[in-house]
């Protein structure tokens, strides 16, 4: 496959481009049990039944999302990521263990689904990567795609800031504010700071797009 330059292209893709020949590598060899924990934990709040329609927003070279597909063949996939070249590595990988994944390359501030589409959206240590009007656009976005009642596990490095290079490096405090979610009408049910690798922190959040009540008519007095 000739590797063709995306419409989606982002100050951060070409440098994590340099990255692809040793980022698995790095996360299953230098992360280790670690990594591993930090996966599987996104994955048990996820709380998968096995029927749903799932999203992995920002894949990269798609491990976290190759990982549910083995363990919930039921479910229906999707991966997204800007990178044409993350995508490729996802999709030889899914090739390699004869998983159905749909991976697409695209820009989580513009998801390619319909409205009300997926039940479960799951974003990895992404954030980092916009700056706070993209955050905002991402998870108005997340929350546009979620089905009433679905779920959105987030896990992005935390606590706040200690310095001025991590605050510029997170684009403000945090790389994702709570804030953005309750703007986008998603209810926090669950929040957890981790231990992810190399000595980092996450925020694991739950998120649930509540299904909005029918308005109320009063009834008219009668003639």
């Amino acid at each position: 496959m000739c590797w063709i330059r995306s419409q989606y292209r982002h100050r951060f893709t070409d440098f994590t481009d340099v990255l692809i020949p040793v980022y698995n590598w790095g996360f299953r060899v230098l992360g280790g049990h670690k990594h591993e924990a930090f996966r599987q934990r996104v994955i048990e709040l996820a709380e998968l039944r096995g029927d749903e329609r799932v999203l992995d927003a920002g894949c990269g070279t798609g491990l976290t999302t190759l990982h549910i597909a083995a363990r919930h063949p039921d479910c229906v996939m999707h991966g997204i990521d800007l990178s044409p070249k993350m995508i490729e590595v996802a999709e030889k990988g899914a090739e390699k263990q004869g998983l159905a994944v749909d991976f697409r390359v695209g820009s989580i501030t513009d998801l390619p689904y319909p409205d009300a589409d997926l039940d479960v959206v799951l974003t990895n240590i992404m954030f980092h990567h916009l700056d706070l009007v993209e955050k905002r656009q991402a998870v108005a976005e997340i929350a546009r795609v979620l089905k009433p009642g679905g779920r959105y596990i987030s896990a992005e490095f935390g606590p706040r800031a200690r310095n001025p290079l991590e605050r510029r490096l997170a684009k403000g405090d945090y790389t994702l504010y709570p804030s953005h979610l309750t703007e986008a009408d998603l209810t926090i049910c669950h929040e957890e700071l981790s231990f992810f690798v190399w000595g980092l922190k996450v925020y694991h959040r739950v998120a649930v797009k509540l299904a909005k009540s029918p308005p109320e008519f009063l009834e008219e007095d009668p003639l």
